[in-house]
């Protein structure tokens, strides 16, 4: 038993002790991010300035417009710059933006909107970088159980930072305490990535090519091993599958509190609770990934998120809402790495920074709609945001059966596999 708790929880860092500060980066960084995103900013807008859902939708939507618009090109200039400096100086420059938010009069609260630019700015020279790295650092046969390391912290840091704001909020009495949470975070992620991460040198340029049926040496495009069509599919289920996610994004805690009535002190148990499942079963998941297939994570993800989406709105109570909640959570959990493994197995080492953020634009985009959206909803008829959300991530998990390709497995001790170009 304990040779198997130490298989599953702790080789994967002591073959590679480097993910513990880029874990502490991550985890401070989505915190933050999602402290402002999930708790502080629809709390503020809507119960004390009383705007509408769509304007909040505007708002985060600017934001993750921002966002998707840069991560292509910072992740594209990281291959040659190396990933730390973006890492590092992403946080760092936005630090200051939550005080900002809750210092601006009443009657300029439109004034979010040029913030929220910058703040897209901070977390696009953030996230492609840092997967891009774990890329460059991390081998085929362990990289599920490596991105899982990170998404693990990443959705507990999302819980995690609900939690840290609705408790900041009930202790002050003020819904502007979260703000000065999330400045905190943000420069301890840009201070962590300075003093904790290694160098990631930015590649040397390499022409990547690959044999035609006569033997002929032809150069490959700049996404490596992606055949047109591949990337097109792979687009399109980023952007569903981020549109699925984030239509839920700004209203989740406020359909606890006013469609389901929970206390603070329930919403805090409940994401508590998810935030431990994460900790817990998120790096076995991992590992099982890597034995099964990223593909075959990837399904079963869409699928499992899909079903629980389209029952979340008939939940009523705690003891019916908790089960379905951890079912949704264990398979984002499954899922993301997976994906994100995938997409990383694809890309070459010298375009890895390029390829991840071409997805992670994909993603945006649906992140841009997802909000807009699910205000839209919100506006209609709150539940529906949940089954808004049920019909995206049910189109991308009929993507995953249908389109997504099978890729090689690696287990341990075999050599890593070449991907053949069609």
């Amino acid at each position: 038993m304990a040779s198997r708790l130490r298989d599953g929880y702790l080789a994967v860092f002591r073959e590679y002790p480097f993910l513990v500060p880029l874990a502490v980066v991550t985890g401070a960084g989505q915190a933050a991010f999602a402290l402002i995103n999930i708790y502080a900013l629809p709390v503020y807008l809507i119960k004390d300035l009383h705007v509408s859902g769509l304007a909040l939708g505007a708002a985060s939507a600017t934001f993750l417009l921002s966002e998707t618009i840069l991560k292509f090109p910072l992740g594209r200039l990281s291959d040659r710059l190396g990933r730390k400096p973006f890492i590092m100086l992403g946080p760092l420059v936005v630090c200051l933006n939550p005080i900002f938010f809750m210092a601006l009069p009443t009657r300029l609260w439109f004034l979010i909107f040029p913030l929220r630019v910058a703040d897209g700015v901070g977390a696009a020279a953030l996230w492609p970088p840092l997967f891009a790295a774990v890329g460059d650092l991390v081998k085929d046969r362990s990289r599920a159980a490596a991105m899982s390391v990170m998404n693990t912290v990443y959705v507990a840091a999302v819980g995690g930072a609900a939690v840290l704001g609705a408790l900041a909020a009930h202790l002050t009495g003020s819904d502007r305490a979260p703000f000065f949470l999330a400045s905190g975070l943000l420069l301890a992620t840009g201070m962590t990535a300075y003093f904790g991460l290694p160098h990631v040198p930015g590649a040397v340029a390499e022409v990547i090519s690959t044999h035609d049926p006569d033997g002929k040496t032809v150069k490959q495009p700049w996404w490596g091993v992606m055949n047109g069509r591949l990337l097109v599919l792979v687009l399109m289920i980023s952007f569903v599958m981020s549109a699925g996610v984030l239509i839920l994004s700004n209203f989740l805690v406020l359909y606890l509190e006013i469609d389901m009535a929970f206390t603070p002190v329930r919403i805090i148990a409940l994401l508590a609770g998810l935030a431990v499942a994460v900790l817990a079963l998120g790096l076995p998941l991992g590992h099982a990934a890597d034995r099964w297939g990223t593909r075959n994570a990837v399904r079963l993800s869409l699928a499992a998120s899909a079903l629980t989406m389209w029952l979340i709105p008939s939940c009523r109570s705690m003891a019916t809402l908790a089960p379905v909640a951890v079912v949704l959570v264990l398979g984002h959990i499954l899922g993301t790495p997976s994906w994100l493994a995938l997409v990383s197995q694809l890309a070459p080492t010298a375009r890895r920074g390029g390829v991840m953020g071409l997805v992670a634009t994909g993603e945006g985009a649906g992140a841009v709609v997802g909000p807009l959206l699910g205000g839209w909803l919100w506006d209609l008829h709150h539940p529906w945001v949940f089954y808004g959300s049920a019909a995206l991530l049910s189109v991308a998990a009929t993507l995953a059966f249908t389109v997504l390709p099978k890729l090689p497995t690696v287990t341990s001790g075999q050599p890593e596999p070449e991907i053949a170009v069609s």
